[in-house]
């Protein structure tokens, strides 16, 4: 079983999967042409060219991959993994009326039956479990009926806490191993200490990360900020990466259809490495934890109740 940390009560709006919005935690891949997203929340394409004898466009470098495994306690070398998922519809509650709001998007009524006059559904999904894998990203890519237009799936993702050092503290970070660390004698200390006044090699090395996309820098061993967990919804036609690190739920397929999805990432066969999870715990005296709101027009899609296109919007 994995470790649990205390869940808030927390109602979850949903909001449109746009590259823009969702850049803090890993990347978009979709045709820019075709995206969702209203032209007030769509990045600049990627750079392309003409390929196959000018019958397709390629575009360059759609998503962030990242292999810090180098970083890693065991040290050991990972491999490039593609497996597939073939993930069923997940289950709804029915909605019900609460008080409780994400602090992330302020005072959002979840009980507002105003829209654009298509009555549809009400209901909740309900986030147990929140996992990461800290030194690889991780593409999920639908086929199949992926691209069908019915194809409707969740991305919920919460920011990284910093780690706390306190000893008192009741939910530490996720445990990882740690390395030995050698003794160091006296004279290696005062080495150390010691200025050269010939060379720069006392001078701190540039950031190997601070170069990187936001989404692909090390994200640190700290548990999930709750407080600020989003939902997003995706469309077949788009694929996700998440970032490195960045905590995330497992695939929730919506629908009557089951998606296949590849998947792509590194692995080095340590499971501590390469996958962590933490389970939600809801205290015994609240009705329930973090919950997705998800209201679907009389058409089934998606409506969107926070972000870039917010209520008025439709997948």
């Amino acid at each position: 079983m994995p470790p649990s940390i205390p869940s808030p009560t927390l109602r979850i709006p949903i909001e449109l999967l746009t590259q823009s919005s969702f850049s803090q935690f890993g990347t978009v891949i979709e045709n820019p042409t075709t995206s969702p997203a209203p032209p007030s929340a769509r990045l600049p394409p990627p750079p392309s060219v003409l390929a196959n004898q000018n019958t397709a466009r390629k575009y360059l470098d759609v998503t962030h991959m990242s292999n810090l495994y180098s970083l890693a306690p065991s040290r050991k070398p990972a491999h490039a993994s593609m497996n597939m998922f073939v993930c069923s519809p997940r289950d709804l509650r029915p909605h019900e009326p609460v008080a409780s709001m994400p602090s992330s998007w302020g005072d959002i009524d979840f009980d507002d039956e105003s829209g654009d006059g298509d009555a549809g559904s009400r209901a909740l999904f309900d986030v147990h479990i929140l996992e990461r894998h800290p030194f690889t990203t991780q593409t999920f890519i639908p086929m199949g009926i992926g691209a069908a237009e019915q194809t409707q799936y969740l991305v919920i993702v919460a920011p990284t806490l910093p780690a706390s050092r306190r000893r008192t503290d009741k939910h530490p970070p996720y445990p990882t191993p740690e390395r030995a660390k050698k003794r160091r004698s006296v004279r290696e200390i005062f080495a150390r200490a010691r200025a050269s006044p010939f060379t720069n090699e006392a001078a701190p090395p540039t950031s190997t990360y601070s170069r990187l996309h936001p989404s692909q820098r090390p994200k640190g061993p700290g548990l999930p900020d709750l407080r600020n967990i989003r939902a997003f919804v995706a469309s077949g036609k788009q694929a996700v990466t998440y970032g490195a690190g960045t905590w995330h739920a497992p695939m929730v397929v919506l629908g009557e259809e089951a998606v296949d999805f590849v998947v792509v990432q590194f692995v080095n066969g340590v499971g501590v490495e390469d996958c962590q999870e933490v389970e939600l715990k809801v205290d015994e005296r609240a009705e329930e934890g973090i919950a997705v709101a998800v209201d679907t027009d009389v058409r089934g899609r998606i409506v969107v109740k926070a972000g870039p296109g917010a209520v008025k919007a439709k997948l």
